[in-house]
């Protein structure tokens, strides 16, 4: 009998205990999820005030950059080279006319230039060799293939189309070698002087690769040559376009 009493008895404190620590949890967990969540509220919004002061005064202590605003229009400023992928047009001795668009075989171009304030001085050089159906003859030699070096040195404008966007315009002087491909020495070649005029597009990538198109026009000028001969290269006619590399200052 009295270990029936100490039972119930013990049962009895094991329950209330139970209670109270349930009770304890639940006002804990009240204290957790109400009183903190009214907390966090007003530290959101007291961090969210602070965000808006210090963007009223960001924007209205920080300057935007020259080119954004009215009147100052943005300048491209840099040097660039690249490579030139070509279809080739050339006049020769006898008024022949030879042309090759095979942009892969025929030769490459190279460019290096400077472009400050809507303007560019360039050095170009173009090397391309272009193959005949028929011989050509020139000075007592001939042969179907030949191999032409143009050094052209370019002055250009670039009027502005938009922010990216250029046309060009402009003039140079070409140096040019020409000979019968695979026929020897540098002494084989005819070095003879042109004038050439050039135009096309420009279009900035971005900030470091620039899109290019020239079409350049070379007409051999008489008065320029030293020696009696007749020119082995009367005219040039390239359509080049150039993927260049650009480096803003």
């Amino acid at each position: 009998m009295k270990n029936y009493d100490y039972t119930v008895n013990l049962r009895k404190e094991i329950i209330k205990y139970l209670f109270k620590t349930i009770w304890f949890l639940l006002v804990l967990l009240y204290f957790i999820v109400f009183v903190g969540e009214s907390y966090g509220q007003e530290a959101v919004s007291s961090e969210f005030s602070e965000m808006n002061e210090h963007g009223l005064e960001s924007r209205t202590a920080t300057r935007e950059p020259d080119f954004f605003v009215s009147g100052t229009p943005f300048q491209w400023t840099g040097f660039y080279f690249g490579v030139g992928f070509r279809k080739v047009g050339l006049k020769v001795a006898n008024d022949v006319i030879i042309s090759d668009s095979d942009s892969e075989a025929n030769g490459i171009g190279v460019n290096l230039g400077y472009f400050w304030e809507e303007q560019v001085v360039e050095f170009e050089r173009q090397n391309s060799i272009i193959e005949h159906t028929n011989s050509l003859n020139y000075e007592g030699k001939s042969g179907q293939r030949l191999e032409v070096i143009q050094n052209n040195f370019w002055y250009s404008q670039y009027p502005k189309i938009s922010r990216n966007f250029y046309l060009h315009y402009g003039i140079g002087v070409q140096f040019t070698k020409t000979r019968f491909a695979a026929t020897g020495s540098d002494e084989s070649y005819v070095n003879e002087i042109a004038l050439g005029v050039e135009t096309g597009a420009s279009y900035f990538v971005s900030s470091n690769l620039l899109l290019y198109y020239r079409f350049s026009l070379g007409q051999h000028v008489p008065f320029l040559t030293t020696s009696g001969s007749s020119p082995f290269l009367k005219q040039s006619q390239l359509h080049t376009i150039y993927l260049n590399s650009y480096f803003p200052l």
